[in-house]
């Protein structure tokens, strides 16, 4: 099979950017370096151990950063640390070795020509003894910063090995006794320093910042670009389509270290070719920050800790010292992903969570999932170092896997005519501000055909802002574009419990130019999607139609256009309501359906007098009429205690405190149950002849026990008209003969309940009669 174009653009770039290392090692006599540390004085280089000693003895606990926190723990970080309050360096004296090294590690590095390397100097350690600190990767301080600088003093220590690993390969550097030595590498690398087994290792650390313009396009070589631009144009294809590439680079960017002038390594000639590519074949770049997740079939490494460290980065230590190191690479070794092989490739998902706009210095937050055709890289993830890992014993199908995230710089390219939809889908914020600056610039009919193209993805990508104003932006951005078929596509994510009475205004203008079919509509597609009330007391909808009478005063403000939109959320809102009423008075369980019943009073109260705000008559007069039945008294009351007594007359409630008290009256004038009256209805339901043996006993007033010869599975279906019913009647089997007894029998809650019930139609009679 021959390799798509995404595939060979990475191939091409794969053979590019070789000038540039992860990291780079040089060494200097120590004759400029002249330091002072208060409490100790002038040093001397080498370092005598006698001044280790005492630079060892100034020095405090080392601590770590770990993500927002900052942590102390000797098993992480098991160093001495000398504030950089009490060193002194002779600036002036020590650039002369200092900068032209920078120079020559920034060649190294990889550094564009035109820009150059600055360290700014960050603390000076101390290892003794036993010292050391584990595999970790240093935070990008501040935006010009790009990697880390370690200045090693010359002086007597064994072990103390200085490793830097990324993209499976491995550097180790050692101290000198005698000269100065630098060790510079990009700050995404991970790195650590083994175990120091005698003597003192002491070392400077700078950051390293990147200052400077890069080479232009113009200088990249014509052929190369045009090969690359070729890639893209065969991509893209003649519609367009897909609609990005993403290219992966090599190294870790931050948010506010993202940027075309601070690139690494061979990212930095690879991201300039893809960015003069993308401009010869008519076509956007720009510079994000992709998440990537890879599931991997993978199986236990039988070798790993096997007495070195035996990982995908070789063998390291040091040779003067190799029991000691050893015992350190098992510790760090533990548990790692280097001790598991990878196998195949099951499934691979790349997020990109923010990126650089065009002509933007800051990088803004994206949510854009890229489909895997669309992704290309010259270095897999799979031999990166992932950030985390998670491996999973036999999954069935897949046997043992390997779950593995990595953060990675990339390229997203994309031809300028899918710019708008491109955009729009990683931030949909930002498509709503880009149509509403266009309209106001005169470009409505751009605009419109802008808006048109979010159909295939709106919906889904709108959906998942969470931030409240975004609906206030689309509906005044609807409004703008002053068309109904953007209009629509505008707002289709949308859900009614995103309503409140602060868009009033803009509803109602919105109704007022497109119509009432259009707004009809437009409420039927908010409703579609909807969360029934089910059983729960409190659901999203139940809370929004509780809203309903400041919305639709809000909306009744705004004229006739206003109060047709108030009407249609009112018919959504009760037809939502009766839809929970009718499965309330389905469940079985009286505590549940009173529960119900009663929950449902607050947002039928809200739809009463939302109705009553917007001359809704016709609604609200029917649904008092239908609250005015038995089954639904509970109901009644809530609705009643839900509105301030003075509005009842105002919002047609009167007539439904008239029904309800007339059957409070009624049910309490009925007579009380005899001592002697054990009779209990079963509700309907089954008709089976176990549900007729069962209504037979529960009906019979002087019967109240039962001893019932009955099959395991006739057992569990009496056992559970009983306990659905909540009826007052305890069953128990008597494990004796064939088939076992389930013994009934009625209980004194029988004649408990209806004095509860008696006593609350009390007080609720007295309640209205008030």
């Amino acid at each position: 099979m021959s390799a798509t174009a995404c595939e060979r653009l990475a191939l091409i770039l794969g053979g590019t950017g070789g000038r540039g290392a992860f990291s780079a090692s040089r060494a200097a006599p120590p004759d400029d370096l002249l330091i002072e540390v208060r409490g100790v004085g002038p040093l001397e280089l080498p370092v005598s151990p006698a001044q280790a000693r005492a630079l060892h003895r100034i020095g405090r606990p080392a601590r770590y950063g770990l993500g927002e926190h900052t942590l102390l723990d000797p098993a992480v970080r098991d160093t001495c640390e000398i504030p950089k309050s009490r060193v002194r360096i002779d600036k002036r004296r020590f650039n002369r070795t200092l900068l032209p090294m920078l120079d020559r590690l920034g060649r190294d590095l990889g550094v564009p020509p035109g820009c150059t390397l600055a360290a700014e100097l960050h603390s000076m350690l101390v290892y003794g003894r036993g010292q050391f600190f584990a595999p970790h990767q240093d935070s990008e301080k501040h935006n010009e910063m790009v990697g880390t600088l370690v200045v090693g003093l010359p002086s007597t220590f064994k072990g103390g090995t200085f490793v830097v690993n990324h993209g499976g390969d491995s550097a180790s550097y050692r101290g000198s006794k005698t000269k100065l030595s630098f060790v510079a590498f990009y700050a995404d690398c991970r790195h650590e320093a083994h175990r120091v087994t005698s003597g003192h290792r002491l070392v400077l650390t700078y950051n390293l910042l990147l200052r400077g313009e890069p080479a232009a396009a113009t200088e990249l070589d014509p052929a190369l670009v045009g090969d690359l631009a070729g890639c893209l144009a065969d991509h893209f294809g003649p519609d367009g389509e897909p609609n990005r590439l993403v290219y992966l680079l090599d190294h870790e960017y931050t948010q506010r270290g993202l940027g075309w002038l601070r690139l690494k390594g061979r990212d930095t000639q690879r991201a300039g070719l893809v960015r003069a590519a993308a401009e010869r074949a008519g076509c956007e770049a720009v510079l994000a920050l992709a998440d990537v997740h890879e599931t991997w079939t993978a199986y236990a490494d039988d070798d790993a800790g096997y007495g070195g460290h035996r990982g995908r980065y070789g063998w390291h230590g040091d040779s003067d010292d190799d029991s000691d190191d050893d015992e350190w690479d098992d510790w760090d070794n533990a548990g790692s992903t280097d001790d598991y092989d990878l196998e195949d490739l099951i499934e691979s998902e790349v997020e990109l969570d923010s990126w650089l706009p065009p002509g933007s210095d800051h990088a803004e937050p994206v949510q854009l999932q890229v489909a895997t055709d669309c992704v290309c890289a010259s270095t897999p993830s799979g031999e990166l170092e992932p950030y985390r890992s998670e491996y999973e014993g036999n999954m069935g199908n897949y046997g043992n896997t390997l779950d593995r995230w990595y953060h990675r710089g990339a390229v997203i390219v994309w031809p300028r005519g899918q710019a708008f939809a491109v955009r729009a889908e990683a931030s949909p914020v930002w498509a709503l501000e880009e149509l509403s600056t266009r309209i106001r610039g005169g470009a409505l009919d751009d605009a419109r055909e802008a808006a048109a193209t979010l159909g295939p993805f709106w919906k889904r990508v709108a959906a998942s802002v969470e931030a409240k104003s975004f609906i206030a932006k689309a509906l005044r951005t609807a409004r703008l574009i002053d068309a109904a078929e953007p209009a629509t596509i505008l707002l289709a994510p949308f859900r009614l419990e995103q309503l409140t009475a602060t868009h009033a205004k803009a509803l109602a203008a919105l109704a007022d130019r497109y119509g009432e079919t259009w707004s009809q509509e437009l409420v039927a597609v908010w409703s579609s999607e909807r969360r029934g009330f089910g059983y729960a007391p409190a659901t999203a909808r139940e809370a929004w139609t509780t809203s309903l009478p400041a919305l639709c005063a809000a909306l009744g403000a705004n004229g006739a256009a206003g109060v047709a939109v108030a009407r249609l959320l009112l018919w959504q809102g009760w037809r939502s309501v009766s839809e929970a009423l009718d499965a309330a008075l389905e469940l079985q369980a009286p505590s549940r359906r009173e529960e119900r019943l009663t929950s449902l009073g607050p947002p039928l109260a809200a739809v009463i007098e939302g109705a009553s705000e917007v001359g809704g008559v016709e609604l609200r007069d029917g649904i008092a009429g239908m609250l005015g039945g038995e089954a639904l008294l509970d109901c009644a009351i809530a609705v009643l205690r839900a509105v301030p007594t003075a509005r009842w007359s105002a919002v047609g409630l009167d007539a439904v405190a008239t029904h309800t008290a007339a059957w409070l009256r009624d049910r309490l004038a009925s007579p009380t149950r005899a001592p002697d009256d054990w009779s209990i209805e079963l509700p309907p339901g089954c008709d089976c002849e176990l549900c007729a043996r069962l209504r037979a006993f529960l009906g019979d007033p002087t019967l109240t026990t039962l001893e019932w010869p009955l099959a395991k599975e006739r057992r569990r279906h009496v056992h559970g008209r009983v306990d659905a019913a909540e009826l007052p009647v305890t069953h128990q089997t008597r494990r004796t003969g064939s088939p076992h007894k389930l013994m009934l029998t009625k209980t004194r809650a029988l004649f408990d309940r209806e004095v509860r019930q008696r006593e609350r139609d009390t007080r609720d009679l007295a309640w209205l009669g008030r």
